[in-house]
């Protein structure tokens, strides 16, 4: 995709084409030695040009001068297809595979009207390949470069190459100000002059990833006031309007449907599959850590919450009961990367967790995450809570932790690279203790010690604890800093049992509320809302807000549902791109098993239950297959 630093490299390539059309063996167009570069000139380093008879040509993109022209559907078109170089012939029973491995290629075989695919890598050979095809067809085998079919199985085979396709997400507009410099007027206007007249006729400037960008003159101006009086400069100021794309790379159709007359690229079985229109966006659950330290006092009233009989299936996989009474063993390295195998299967991109004090136990998940060989495939980031960072005008260490996760490998980014940071907002008697400048200092505290230690600014997300309806966290997001708004959770109680669609319907209503407000917002996904167990039996770390009854819940999910609901985000996120800038959706909740939303696999007696992530990912898969592939029976 290109980015504003491609649209400069491609003027000041065609600056260069202009003042030196013979290559830099032969002069200028003026005689003079000429710079040309991206950026605004350095003083000391101009002046020194300057007086040594040196002209400078610069290219900056002015402030201020950006628009968004996005106008064009989000459709994807092929724009490059690789030839398979392996081949497959059949006799009989039998499919040989010949030519050379390739990585990306699939080998495909039809055993009476099923079709199973092997898709190659890099470390394959034709042997290991025929295996892995063989392996995947029951009662089938392999030899040497042969699979071999059952007997008195009817088997076709087939083998594609690999098409790239590119879809733009965005257009803009951006103003770059040429800017001559040079120690005579006469330099100043015989340079300016070859380059404006050169770019002149330049309609559509090539950009390095081979799209194009719309090439417009708007202005010229010249300034010869200046300290130094061998300066004389004009400007010229050029509109580029260009387009941000995505690429992705994939297999062929292997079996389907072709076309038998024609002269497209939709012809025959070679034609490249659609690739799916649902774009699913990092997706994070945020987690509630009290289930990893039974020595733990927030472990234990957990334990104490959840141990009678009909709450015990909200228990953790690891969990036991033991004359009714509930608890679970000390976490180890096992049973966080269980978990992260449970996340994948999801469909989950990166874990948000809540932050706690380090030396806390609560914070055990985290250090074992950070510590697990699997961590590479599931990202994370921090769930700051504002009401810890500060007392008696210090900094806690909740908040520098926070700090130094975010340039760690793996912490979860957005919009090119920033740090993503939720935040949870707090009561003002929560926040008394902060030091001063409040909420809005710290967050400027948290940007300015990231980009010191090298990270970018960090997109900082306000969350608040309701749905917008019933309070509006907007205002106080804009006044602390942030980037966005959105919710830790959108529950919308009524005193009375609710069924999960309700939930649902209050979450959904809660993104699109967000969106009308025309503030930057992230959307949350609810997996449920039982607060009962900590009605019930009590516990001093959750206080129970006065009038509420172990009546007023929503009734438990069916697992489907809720992977439903997540990829009805999911296609709120990818209809309301502008609403939600950073494209990402957080789920509520991995582990809030207390509370009642939850992810993770819970405990049962025949041992652990993934139904719900099972669900999810199952939910995710189906939703991207049905906006890709047409619901039509193989034709052979």
């Amino acid at each position: 995709m290109a980015d504003i630093s491609d649209v400069e490299e491609a003027l000041c390539g065609a600056i260069f084409a202009a003042v030196y059309p013979g290559g830099l063996a032969q002069s200028s167009v003026t005689g003079f030695d000429v710079k040309i570069y991206r950026g605004w000139p350095a003083n000391k380093t101009l002046n020194a040009d300057l007086a040594a008879g040196t002209q400078t040509v610069t290219v900056f993109s002015q402030e201020k001068a950006t628009r968004d022209t996005s106008r064009y559907p989000r459709v994807w078109r092929t724009v490059a297809v690789t030839e398979p170089t392996i081949t497959v012939t059949v006799e009989g029973t039998s499919l040989t595979l010949a030519g050379t491995v390739t990585a990306g290629q699939l080998v495909g075989l039809i055993a009476d009207g099923v079709a199973y695919s092997y898709q190659l890598l890099a470390s394959d050979t034709l042997d290991t390949a025929a295996a892995g095809l063989a392996a995947l067809v029951s009662g089938a085998t392999s030899d040497g470069a042969t699979v071999l079919a059952p007997p008195g199985v009817s088997i076709e085979g087939r083998v594609v190459g690999t098409g790239t396709a590119e879809m733009e997400t965005r257009r803009q507009e951006q103003v770059f100000m040429v800017s001559v410099w040079c120690p005579t007027p006469g330099g100043r206007d015989a340079l300016a002059a070859a380059i404006d007249n050169a770019l002149s006729v330049i309609d559509w400037l090539t950009l390095s990833d081979g799209t194009v960008g719309r090439l417009l003159y708007r202005s010229t101006s010249e300034s010869d006031l200046s300290e130094n009086a061998n300066l004389y400069r004009r400007n010229l100021d050029y509109s580029v309007e260009y387009p941000t794309t995505m690429l992705k790379t994939g297999p062929q159709m292997l079996f389907g449907v072709g076309t038998l007359a024609g002269t497209g690229p939709e012809v025959g079985f070679g034609c490249l599959l659609p690739p799916p229109s649902l774009v699913v966006p990092p997706l994070g659950a945020i987690r509630f850590d009290a289930w990893y330290d039974p020595a733990n006092a927030i472990d234990q009233q957990c334990a104490s919450a959840l141990s009678p009989s009909q709450f015990q299936f909200r228990l953790p996989p690891n969990a036991s009961v033991n004359d009714g009474v509930a608890g679970w063993p000390a976490a180890t390295q096992a049973t966080i990367d269980a978990e992260i195998a449970a996340a994948l299967q999801a469909g989950l991109s990166f874990w948000a967790f809540d932050s706690y004090q380090p030396n806390d136990s609560l914070s055990l998940a985290l250090q074992l995450y950070l510590s697990s060989s699997l961590r590479t495939k599931l990202k994370f980031c921090m769930l700051g809570q504002s009401s810890n960072w500060g007392a008696g005008g210090q900094d806690q260490p909740s908040l520098t932790r926070d700090i130094s996760m975010m340039t760690q490998p793996g912490y979860m980014t957005v919009l090119g690279g920033r740090p993503l940071y939720l935040v949870l907002d707090a009561s003002p008697a929560q926040l008394s203790g902060l030091p001063t400048g409040g909420v809005a200092a710290a967050i400027g505290f948290v940007r300015t010690q990231v980009t010191a230690a090298g990270g970018a600014n960090p997109y900082v997300v306000w969350l608040s604890s309701a749905a917008l309806l019933d309070y509006s966290n907007v205002a106080a997001a804009m006044s602390a800093g942030a980037d966005a708004a959105g919710a830790y959770a959108t529950p919308r109680l009524n005193g009375a049992p609710q069924p999960y669609a309700s939930l649902v319907e209050a979450a959904e209503a809660d993104w699109a509320a967000r969106a009308a407000a025309g503030y930057a917002m992230v959307p949350t996904a609810m997996t449920g809302w039982d607060q009962r167990p900590l009605i019930e039996t009590p516990q001093p770390f959750y206080p129970i807000p006065t009038g509420l009854t172990s009546s007023s819940f929503y009734q438990t999910a069916d697992p489907a549902a809720i992977g439903g609901h997540v990829v009805d985000m999911v296609k709120f996120i990818n209809g309301n791109v502008a609403a939600c800038p950073a494209q990402v959706g957080l789920v509520y909740a991995w582990n809030e098993l207390a509370e009642g939303g939850w992810l993770m696999p819970t405990y049962s007696a025949g041992g652990p239950d993934p139904e719900r992530t099972s669900a999810m990912g199952r939910a995710i898969q189906a939703a991207i297959t049905a906006s890709s592939v047409p619901s039509i029976g193989l034709v052979k």
